[in-house]
């Protein structure tokens, strides 16, 4: 089929006037153009024209009922010219004095099409009784169905989503594509899509799912390679941006992200500081006796004295040096010659070895140099980060906020630790797991509970925790069983655009990452399968490499070689098995240990593991991968 060619018209007194930045047009033409989206995959279409147009110039005060010809010429012309499928328009529908779209449309149509604005108002009843006030028409002229849709960018995609299927349907009638319309009517039975997307309110879904002859034999959802999922959600994601800095006392700033390039307020060292315990010398004296002058401790200041050939100071290591002194020598190369009468001091000494100019000094800002950058924006402030910004002079940093992040398990057989386990049942490992890498990483994530497998209760969890979050992760209910409901539910009922729903990968298949608005913002859905090694091999590969891109941490993976210690029968998908690399004094790359059987149901096989060896997928005749073969090896710990 040919793109559908779409025109965009938005009716708004201050978009016109540019008064108010037009928000519904763009999102829409997004929304149609997104090819990873499920609504442009649906549509496939183009936008070929697109304007804006005021309200109040719909209406001239002749007669209550008389519309001037600018905006029925739009519609008019765009249509009769036979270039445009669908003509959008946006706004103007609704009970203000200036409201006519509806009555300006039915001046224009020539056949009205009322089951498609049934569809958008008994989408809309679901999620407010308001919709009922909305007053859209929806027909054909000539060549050309024209649609009305609210004004606000939320309403306006729930109406799209609400009749996006049949738009291509409705295209192909229109054109009187014979062919592919005798195509549509058979796909149109078995479509899952066109189940979800029905008005029969909730409970459609588990209807569907729970029809196990005609459910789906295959998963609807192209596989996709590791790199292209961290692709696409690299393309999703937008870093999270806060109204005020979050200014925090080096103590509290373990684990976060630095907000902003961090410069030093001062040279490192601030003065020519001694680098061992011994004496501060005229390097030109050479060897032999020195009349030791005083002592200077670190802490003390040495800009009162002075030295003069057969003299020196004794230092302690970080302390300063006289400013005339030219070398150190260590306590190590000396020999006592005269102590004070006390006994208490030392009054002469002499050095036994060469003295070479500048030895055991440490120039001013030889370490740092004032203004100089040392950690750039994006960094994570773990001991080292956090013992240079002390040491610059910082006592508080700008640091990014972490995104709030539940964990929410899924499945009828599960059952919280320390409850009596019933038969059937097992204990939810998965959460606590999930919770603790989150900890380990520096997250602080909340536990939302379980949800069983029921579409009211399902709904109703994954609601209550996108009030709180900005990343919901859950574990099971992505996979082909007759209760993997997750899916259908993220698209129908919370307008969700699944970016991805397998990747060619074991163990972890099933991954799904979705993005959808909620409340007005923007909320990123990551569901990992239900087996506790796939949940916990896929956290490490997408859930960590997503949170840390929203808080703009520019840390990443360390990938090493490490060899085998043990042969492996190749899968066709890329396999990611768990070891435990060692390293030793005689081999100059890790040895990798396997934890045992790598069942992803078996989670002891994560236990001591450090490593996920890249097992590459079968191909070319090669099946098995030997002892001492090199693989790669991404080190289950991030670091900068």
């Amino acid at each position: 089929m040919d793109p559908i060619r779409f025109g965009l018209l938005t009716v708004s007194d201050s978009c016109y006037k540019n008064e108010d930045k037009d928000e519904s047009g763009p999102e829409i033409e997004q929304y149609i153009k997104d090819e990873n989206s499920n609504i442009g995959k649906i549509l496939k279409g183009q936008i070929y024209h697109k304007s804006i147009i005021p309200d109040e110039e719909f209406m001239i005060k002749v007669t209550s009922f008389m519309y001037i010809f600018e905006f029925m010429d739009f519609l008019i012309s765009w249509s009769n010219s036979r270039k445009l499928d669908v003509i959008l328009t946006i706004g103007g529908t609704g009970f203000s004095r200036r409201d006519v779209t509806p009555e300006a449309t039915k001046q224009v149509i020539q056949k009205e099409a009322s089951g498609i604005v049934a569809a958008m108002l008994m989408s809309n009843l679901k999620i407010t009784p308001m919709a009922m006030l909305s007053r859209a028409v929806c027909g054909i002229r000539d060549k050309t169905l024209i649609i009305n849709l609210p004004g606000s960018p939320k309403a306006a995609k729930e109406c799209l989503n609400a009749i996006a299927l049949v738009i291509p349907h409705a295209v192909d009638l229109i054109r009187d594509n014979k062919d592919k319309i005798k195509d549509t009517h058979g796909t149109m039975q078995n479509n899952i899509l066109s189940e979800i997307s029905s008005s029969e309110g909730q409970g459609k879904i588990s209807s569907y799912l729970g029809n196990i002859v005609e459910r789906n034999r295959e998963s609807p959802y192209p596989m996709i390679s590791v790199e292209k999922a961290l692709q696409l959600i690299c393309n999703c994601i937008e870093p999270l941006n806060f109204n005020n800095k979050l200014e925090e006392d080096l103590e509290r700033c373990h684990g976060k992200i630095l907000d902003g390039d961090l410069y030093s307020k001062y040279d490192l060292p601030p003065f020519r500081a001694s680098i061992k315990d011994g004496y501060a010398v005229l390097a030109d004296d050479g060897k032999g006796k020195r009349k030791v002058l005083s002592r200077i401790k670190a802490g003390g200041t040495a800009t009162a004295i002075k030295l003069v050939h057969g003299t020196c100071v004794r230092v302690n290591t970080g302390a300063p040096i006289p400013d005339d002194a030219t070398a150190v020598v260590q306590v190590e190369d000396t020999k006592l010659i005269k102590g004070t009468s006390d006994n208490m001091e030392e009054e002469e000494i002499e050095i036994m070895t060469k003295v070479q100019l500048g030895q055991d000094i440490r120039p001013i800002g030889c370490d740092i140099k004032k203004e100089e950058l040392i950690l750039k924006s994006g960094t994570k402030l773990g001991a080292i980060e956090l013992g240079l910004a002390a040491a610059c002079g910082y006592k508080k940093l700008f640091v990014t906020d972490l995104p709030k992040i539940g964990v929410l398990s899924t499945g009828d057989e599960l059952q919280c630790p320390g409850t009596a386990l019933m038969p059937g049942h097992i204990y939810d490992s998965n959460k606590i797991t999930l919770l603790s890498i989150l900890k380990e990483n520096g997250f602080d994530p909340l536990d939302m509970g379980i949800a069983l497998d029921d579409e009211n209760i399902m709904i109703d969890k994954i609601k209550h925790a996108l009030q709180q979050v900005d990343v919901l992760i859950t574990s099971g209910s992505v996979s082909m069983g007759d209760r993997d409901m997750l899916k259908p539910i993220l698209e129908y009922y919370f307008n969700a655009t699944i970016h991805f729903g397998r990747v060619n990968m074991k163990p972890g298949k099933p991954t799904t990452f979705a993005t959808c608005f909620f409340q007005n913002k923007k909320k990123y859905l990551l569901c990992l399968p239900g087996n506790p090694v796939s949940a916990t091999v896929t956290m490490n590969l997408f859930a960590l490499p997503l949170l840390k891109q929203l808080c703009k941490d520019t840390s990443i993976p360390i990938i090493v070689l490490a060899k085998l210690m043990s042969s492996y029968n190749l899968d066709p998908r890329p396999e990611y098995a768990r070891a435990i690399l060692k390293w030793s004094g005689i081999d100059t790359l890790p040895l990798a240990y396997s934890t045992g059987n790598q069942i992803s149901s078996k989670l002891l096989s994560c236990k001591n593991a450090n490593a996920l060896l890249m097992l590459p997928g079968r191909k070319g005749g090669k099946t098995v991968l030997k002892q001492g073969e090199i693989v790669q090896a991404m080190l289950l710990e991030f670091t900068q």
